[in-house]
């Protein structure tokens, strides 16, 4: 009979050999960029004399997906500079509102914007460059997802303004070829989130502004 010292190593040798027990294959999750060339986000800003329509043309981001077809993770981030009214006094003021430090710029007591432009450095330039949203739920199914669009709720952080804010988006999800076509609007209240809109002039804006956007995500390169 063996020994049982000898049983106990021979046991042990064959638990942690390598081959003995097959681990699970992980099922590595396919990421998605945003495509730049066509997406796209605006925000409608209402005003003393109407509304201005403002597309922004910096759209990034990613979304990560399992084989299964269910959604871990959605980030985008749209780039204040993105936004062109075409009228660049309009575009510097959206710029003093959303991305200075009110606490050290001269903005809202003043406009800064000189020439159209604010500085790179220093206490008037742009703390905050972006406007954010990072998902928080770590599944959604995606499977019904086809040629015709379906409506989900993701739960999520708006960041703004060095504010964020946890709300609930409905988004639209459709695939489109290798890609996924994803639609969404909202209405951000400025104050929410200590954003000072300063007249220019006798021109005022009003506290909501309405935000749309269609981002197009296409399979990472390798």
């Amino acid at each position: 009979m063996m020994p049982k010292t000898a049983l106990l190593l021979w046991f042990l040798s064959f638990s942690l050999a390598p081959d003995a027990v097959a681990a699970p294959a992980k099922s590595p999750l396919k990421l998605y960029d945003v495509d730049p060339f066509l997406s796209r986000a605006s925000v409608a800003v209402k005003y003393t004399f109407g509304t201005y329509l403002i597309p922004n043309t910096d759209v990034r981001g990613q979304m990560e997906l399992h084989p299964t077809q269910s959604l871990s993770a959605v980030r985008v981030a749209f780039g204040i500079q993105g936004f062109k009214s075409g009228n660049k006094t309009l575009d510097c003021h959206l710029r003093e509102s959303l991305g200075l430090d009110y606490s050290k710029s001269g903005f809202p007591d003043r406009h800064v914007c000189e020439n159209d432009l604010l500085p790179s450095r220093g206490v008037n330039s742009v703390k905050y460059p972006e406007i954010g949203f990072q998902s928080q739920d770590p599944s959604l199914d995606l499977s019904k997802a086809g040629e015709l669009p379906v409506e989900i709720e993701v739960n999520g952080i708006w960041s703004l303004h060095g504010m964020e804010k946890p709300e609930k988006i409905k988004l639209t999800i459709q695939k489109q070829q290798n890609g996924v076509l994803v639609r969404g609007k909202k209405t951000f209240s400025l104050k929410d989130y200590g954003v000072t809109v300063k007249k220019f002039l006798f021109i005022s804006v009003h506290d909501e502004v309405n935000t749309e956007w269609e981002i197009l995500f296409q399979p990472e390169r390798p």
